[in-house]
């Protein structure tokens, strides 16, 4: 929580405790039973004002997070969730704060995912190349991609081998949870329009996007690890104060990729409604 924030109310409890008239005042204010034995706050008192000013505080940080997202249907269970994100990371609880983090991307996807346009967009470009050209006298644009056979579905598409084939021949609403998240990278992020160059960015915010799907797995019980996520969690939590703040920008910047891509969706679907090849293929 913000330093300045912290300070203010360390004096408000301090106040409480030398003023019993402000004290009065801020139990009325807080919907405190004012007790006439009692003229200081008690510490059971001091702790339910410290975490009732936190709550507000996390609230409105929440609420001017998601203040401009354009899916007015789900900001208020992203508020929700942000708001739990951030108790845990207070009480430095990794695994529910990343639970919570995940979920925030998890809902916003599989609404993107179940969209018409954008499992029709997917649909028709699977199979084109996964780079547009770029050089002296080219405009990028939809329409000027590579000749290369290294083709979205290949990029997008986990799998061993040509297991994305398959893969491409599924909606996109029925991919897998990383599938669709990389697909929201791809086709809101770059805007269908990567550079060969783009590439190392693009598997950046990808595999941490990963580590943030692996990670919101800390809290089950039961199963063992397989050694993928055993050598995840051991790369990760040594250092999981660093990733608290790296997991926090990457949901900033997949809310930036989904906040900026919205409003290409629709030049996208005219775009792949041209396309004569509709699967991915080897």
């Amino acid at each position: 929580m913000d330093e300045k924030l912290t300070a203010v109310l360390h004096k408000v409890i301090q106040l409480s405790k030398q003023n019993p008239e402000f004290n009065a005042e801020l139990r009325k204010e807080l919907g405190i039973t004012p007790s006439a034995s009692v003229t200081s706050i008690d510490d059971d008192k001091m702790r339910q004002i410290y975490e009732h000013c936190i709550q507000q505080i996390l609230k409105k940080q929440a609420e001017e997070f998601y203040k401009d997202f354009p899916i007015e249907s789900i900001v208020p269970m992203l508020v929700s969730d942000y708001i739990r994100m951030e108790a845990f990371r207070r009480s430095d609880n990794f695994g529910d704060f990343c639970l919570a983090l995940y979920q925030q991307i998890e809902n916003m996807t599989n609404y993107l995912c179940n969209r018409n346009d954008l499992n029709e967009i997917a649909e028709k470009m699977w199979a084109a190349p996964a780079y547009i050209k770029v050089g002296k006298n080219i405009t990028p644009s939809l329409e000027n991609r590579s000749e290369s056979n290294f083709i979205i579905a290949k990029l997008v598409l986990k799998g061993k081998d040509d297991k994305y084939v398959e893969k491409s021949q599924s909606p996109l609403r029925a991919q897998t949870a990383l599938d669709k998240i990389r697909s929201i990278v791809y086709f809101l992020g770059y805007k269908g329009m990567m550079r060969y160059t783009d590439y190392d960015d693009f598997k950046s915010i990808t595999d941490s996007l990963s580590d943030i799907y692996q990670c919101r797995n800390l809290n089950h019980r039961g199963n063992p690890l397989d050694n993928w996520a055993q050598k995840i969690y051991d790369r990760i939590i040594p250092l999981k104060s660093f990733h608290y703040l790296k997991f926090l920008g990457v949901l900033t910047q997949y809310v930036t990729f989904i906040c900026d891509g919205l409003s290409v969706i629709e030049t996208l679907h005219n775009y792949a409604k041209g396309l004569s090849h509709k699967k991915g293929s080897a």
